[in-house]
C-alpha cells in the first residue's frame, strides 16, 4: 500500500471529524485549520507551485459545495472547514467527488431516519409547498418551515463517504 503523507494525514483528519461530529455534534477548528495549513504545505513541499495551487482551489472547491447549504441554516461551519481541509490535502477533484459520495450518504440516511420516524411525507410537504409558492408567485423566496426534528450529524456522514471513496480508489481502481 503506497500511501502519501496527504492520504496519512486525510485518514486521520477525518476519522477524528467524524468520531468528534457523532459524539459532539462539532466539528472543531483544531483539526481543520491545521489540516488546512498542512495539506497547503505538504502539496506545495512535494508537487511545487503546481502542487500549493491545486491544493488551494480544493479549499476553495470545498468551501463552495457546503457554503450554501451553511447559509440555509442546514449544516455548520464546521461541515465547511472540513471539506476545506479535506480540499486542502488532495485536491479539486478529490474533495468534489468524495463530498459527493458523503452527501448521498447522508442524503440517504436523513431519508432513511424520516420515513422510520414517521417524518417524511410531512417534510416532503414543507419543502415543496414553498417551492410550488414561490412558482406560483414569481419566484419570490419563501423561507422553509422550522421543524423541531433533532440535528443529524452530516458531517461523520460526510467522513465516512470520503473514506469509502479514497478506500475505493486506492484498493479497487
Amino acid at each position: 500500500m503506497n500511501l502519501s503523507p496527504q492520504d496519512v494525514l486525510l485518514i486521520l483528519f477525518v476519522i477524528v471529524c467524524a468520531v468528534t461530529d457523532l459524539k459532539k455534534r462539532k466539528i472543531y477548528n483544531i483539526a481543520t485549520f491545521p489540516a488546512i495549513i498542512l495539506g497547503l504545505g505538504l502539496n506545495g513541499i512535494y508537487n511545487g507551485f503546481a502542487g500549493l495551487k491545486e491544493s488551494a482551489l480544493g479549499v476553495l472547491v470545498g468551501f463552495l459545495m457546503l457554503y450554501f447549504f451553511y447559509l440555509g441554516g442546514g449544516i455548520g461551519a464546521g461541515d465547511v472547514k472540513f471539506l476545506m481541509g479535506v480540499g486542502a490535502l488532495k485536491g479539486t477533484s478529490f474533495v468534489f467527488q468524495s463530498a459527493i459520495c458523503g452527501i448521498l450518504l447522508s442524503g440517504i440516511v436523513v431519508i432513511f431516519w424520516m420515513f422510520f420516524h414517521g417524518t417524511l411525507l410531512k417534510s416532503l410537504k414543507n419543502i415543496i409547498f414553498p417551492l410550488f409558492t414561490s412558482a406560483m408567485s414569481g419566484f419570490k423566496v419563501s423561507p422553509l418551515p422550522k421543524t423541531k426534528s433533532p440535528a443529524l450529524p452530516f458531517g461523520f456522514y460526510l467522513a465516512t463517504g470520503i473514506l469509502i471513496y479514497f478506500f475505493y480508489i486506492k484498493f479497487v481502481v
